[in-house]
């Protein structure tokens, strides 16, 4: 049997009525989408927006047939306020954080989302619902680059990028995995915060010589690298400084594509959900305080703002709250 709260049967958000520029985001009232029998319906307090959306709202995930008017937004967080007759491990009354990247039901830049019963999780006891609103794209994309550069006790890895919204996740990952990371950031700020992050060595990377920094941490060479950001020569000079058996990774998305050689090649993957996923992330997460940095966090109608924003520099996360 389903279990319910009161759910009105309308709610705001923000939508689009086709793909297009962010100009085609706008406030909208629509029918509060319907949990089948393996979903959650999920009341949003915080979504996180994404170096991604903008790409959504431009049809990067377009389908043969979009449904229209269509709600965006990849994670947020919020209370379980509805579950399917098959759901088994969430229950009414649960906070948790879920992934609606690609979700046909719609995403996260409204009241309420309806996400599979894989696609949420528990918010770790380490993360507020704010934080954790941001957490569940750039999360398990974090945690599985690190997966694929087997990230282990004593690697010394570089993290291209670390300042940003998967980059800051993944270094505390990292530190958590017990490697000894070098960190190249974006602007002053960034270089405070992956520094506060438990960095091991830091280098600004539009201004500064990341080789020599490279040289500096691993004069032996690095273990592995994970490029969250791109530079027009596709970083192929430092990423020569991986040893030869180490290990390259990199998000679909980044461009300039990475190039290395021939005896660490640069790989590239998208973060998949799961349920093992969100297992394996909350485990590190919940080993002690963990951060995820919100830069700013807007109101529900000035999403289209946040996502003009997310192409500017910024550092961490950006994030709409919703209730």
């Amino acid at each position: 049997m389903t279990t319910t709260q009161h759910i009105p049967e309308t709610m705001k958000a923000m939508a689009i009525d086709h793909f297009g520029g962010l100009e085609e985001m706008h406030p909208a009232t629509v029918a509060v989408p319907k949990p089948s029998p393996h979903d959650v319906l999920i009341r949003v307090d915080t979504a996180g927006v994404g170096v991604w959306d903008p790409w959504l709202v431009g049809g990067g995930m377009a389908g043969k047939a979009p449904r229209f008017p269509q709600v965006l937004g990849s994670d947020g967080a919020g209370t379980v306020v509805d579950v399917g007759s098959r759901v088994k491990k969430l229950k009414v009354g649960d906070r948790v954080y879920g992934w609606g990247f690609g979700n046909p039901k719609g995403g996260f830049f409204a009241e309420y989302a309806a996400v599979s019963e894989d696609s949420a999780w528990p918010i770790p006891d380490a993360l507020n619902a704010e934080e954790a609103g941001a957490l569940a794209v750039s999360g398990i994309t974090a945690l599985q680059g690190l997966e694929r550069i087997r990230v282990r006790e004593g690697s010394t890895l570089l993290i291209i990028g670390a300042s940003g919204g998967v980059g800051h996740v993944a270094l505390q990952l990292a530190k958590r995995m017990g490697a000894r990371v070098l960190a190249v950031a974006s602007g002053d700020d960034g270089v405070k915060l992956v520094e506060k992050l438990g960095a091991d060595a830091t280098v600004e990377g539009r201004k500064e010589d990341v080789l020599a920094a490279v040289q500096a941490f691993a004069p032996e060479g690095l273990d592995a690298a994970l490029v969250l950001a791109g530079r027009a020569d596709g970083w192929q000079d430092v990423l020569q400084k991986v040893k030869r058996g180490g290990h390259v990774a990199y998000p679909n998305g980044v461009e300039p594509v990475p190039r290395s050689h021939a005896g660490a090649p640069a790989r590239a993957y998208d973060g998949v959900n799961s349920r093992e996923a969100f297992t394996r992330l909350n485990a590190p997460i919940g080993d002690g305080p963990f951060h995820v940095e919100l830069s700013r966090v807007y109101r529900l109608d000035e999403t289209t703002q946040a996502l003009r924003d997310v192409e500017r520099h910024h550092v961490g996360k950006l994030a709409i709250r919703v209730h």
